[in-house]
């Protein structure tokens, strides 16, 4: 919120903008950590999310000078979050945090992007997916989540190449809770085990009491131990001056998109909806230009002058279980969506959905009917999570995934359908399955698609480790599902890294960039490989 300022008071006003604004000049800066900085941006606006290591009974940011005061969002006064209105397009502006009339940190540029129809020469787009997890999380001799070490310089490598912007596609968190208050970490024959590691994570990080609220109660403190390691901690100040867009999925909502006849945790209950606000109000900014503000931590749109415009889409919070009518978003955002992808003047159209078009791990809340099972079965297989290393089988659509929905496929041929019907570029960027590649999907079902060919991208996750690929935890690698055709623009690799997309008025050009991570040693998050290509 904007400091308010009356006519009778402007001078008093004006002297304290130039008082604070001098501070910011002078040598003293206060003793108050700062843990983290995210920031989005429109072309007049910024929004930024701040966490300190101290408490603040209060925090503003000086924006060139003008002060607005920040919003409490935690029960400490350690998380706070802004927003700066009126400002001018294609701006940098310097800010700085202030507490008490004195200089928090040091101060910082960020720019604002450039207005929606004015033209733009050229972006640098940057992407990743599954950030999340524990620092070096392993047991019993494996590891399930990479160090921050290795993080923090494939992060580095990022912003190396200066992106304009960076989308963060979903699995910011990941606690699975499977209906509990301490996650099981998959399922495990052995019980013994279950216990030992509950018992763990009960120690370090307590454990929720879902009769309570997620802020204001015990549940608070819990949060934070789970999301500073892996947001702030992660994140740091990194990011301050570029701006970055956060999409949810299933584990943003503290759960697993798991199907069994004793559990299905989605759609998303109550708790879970108020684990994803939670996090999301507390480490990093709203999503921009959302379909309406309520929705404005699932759904948004990222523009970029007359160059770029991508709408950003949850496929896990909103999900219905319906048969044939059954969405992955509802039909509301569906008619939201179509309305961009045929109304938008972007020379260059992006859908980023959460889940993948053009690959199948055999998950159960995909596009897909794909499951891992036994080589020729032809009965209903439950999709089981097996982060012990002994799934068996072949990935194969003539089994039964266990309560996979013919409305999610509906869903998936007319969102296909809408983006082979516009002229110019379009393609998708996407996370979740822990891979990278590039495809070309040419046919869906009966959908002929040769003529309008539409790309499709995995970008790469951040954190995943040994036992988080889908060829160990599932017993099979992501590949093409059967009711596709697609040429292969990019092999899929289970590697971790991002992708960088460099943006002109009459070209796309995706780079992936390999940082390796494909077991406990060697690696330390720096580029390994770069595979280029331009967009069809």
């Amino acid at each position: 919120m904007r400091v308010t300022i009356a006519r009778r008071t402007l001078l008093f006003a004006s002297s304290t903008a130039a008082a604070l604004a001098a501070l910011v000049g002078c040598n003293f800066v206060r003793d108050q950590k700062v843990r983290h900085i995210l920031p989005s941006v429109t072309d007049t606006e910024i929004w930024i999310t701040v966490s300190l290591a101290f408490p603040a009974s209060e925090l503003s940011i000086l924006a060139d000078g003008a002060p607005y005061h920040g919003r409490q969002v935690d029960s400490a006064g350690r998380h706070w979050s802004f927003h700066i209105d009126g400002l001018a397009s294609s701006t940098t502006y310097q800010l700085q945090l202030i507490e008490a009339m004195q200089p928090v940190g040091e101060a910082w540029p960020l720019k604002t992007f450039p207005a929606p129809r004015a033209e733009v020469k050229s972006m640098r787009l940057g992407a990743f997916t599954c950030a999340g997890g524990g620092d070096g999380f392993g047991f019993n001799g494996l590891e399930y989540f990479k160090p921050h070490s290795f993080r923090h310089r494939l992060f580095d490598e990022l912003l190396g190449q200066s992106p304009d912007a960076v989308i963060a596609i979903g699995d910011h968190i990941y606690w699975d809770l499977r209906g509990g208050d301490v996650p099981p970490l998959g399922q495990r024959r052995s019980a013994i085990i279950r216990w030992i590691i509950g018992a763990y994570l009960k120690y370090k990080y307590g454990a929720f009491d879902r009769t309570l609220p997620l802020i204001g109660s015990e549940n608070e403190a819990v949060l934070k131990r789970i999301a500073d390691e892996q947001i702030a901690d992660l994140y740091g100040t990194r990011f301050k001056s570029t701006p970055i867009f956060f999409v949810a999925d299933d584990h943003d909502y503290f759960e697993n998109d798991d199907a069994e006849a004793d559990l299905v945790t989605f759609p998303a209950d109550e708790f879970s909806r108020a684990a994803h606000q939670a996090v999301a109000d507390l480490y990093y900014p709203p999503l921009t230009h959302p379909p309406s503000p309520e929705l404005n931590r699932s759904f948004g749109i990222v523009r970029y002058g007359s160059l770029f415009e991508a709408p950003l889409i949850d496929c896990a919070g909103f999900m219905t279980l319906a048969g044939e009518d059954a969405v992955l978003f509802s039909p509301t955002i569906e008619r939201w969506l179509t309305e961009r992808i045929e109304t938008s003047d972007a020379s260059h159209f992006v859908m980023v959905p959460s889940h993948p078009m053009g690959w199948t791990a055999g998950k159960w809340r995909e596009w897909y009917p794909d499951v891992v099972a036994p080589e020729g079965f032809e009965g209903t297989v439950a999709n089981r999570l097996n982060l012990y290393g002994d799934t068996k089988g072949v990935l194969t659509a003539r089994a039964n995934k266990y309560l996979w929905q013919m409305g999610w496929w509906l869903q998936h041929q007319r969102v296909l359908k809408a983006l082979a019907k516009r002229t110019g570029s379009r393609f998708m960027l996407s996370g979740d399955i822990h891979a990278q590649g590039a495809v070309e999907i040419i046919r869906s079902g009966d959908f002929d698609l040769a003529a309008n060919a539409i790309t499709s991208v995995l970008t790469g996750p951040v954190s995943t480790s040994s036992a988080t690929w889908p060829s160990f935890a599932r017993g099979i690698a992501a590949r093409q599902p059967e009711w596709l055709q697609a040429v292969t623009l990019s092999e899929t690799n289970e590697v971790n890294g991002f992708t960088v997309v460099s943006l002109k008025e009459d070209s796309a050009i995706v780079q992936l960039n390999n940082c390796g991570g494909n077991d406990a040693q060697g690696d330390d998050g720096s580029i390994r490989d770069i595979e280029t290509f331009p967009v069809p």
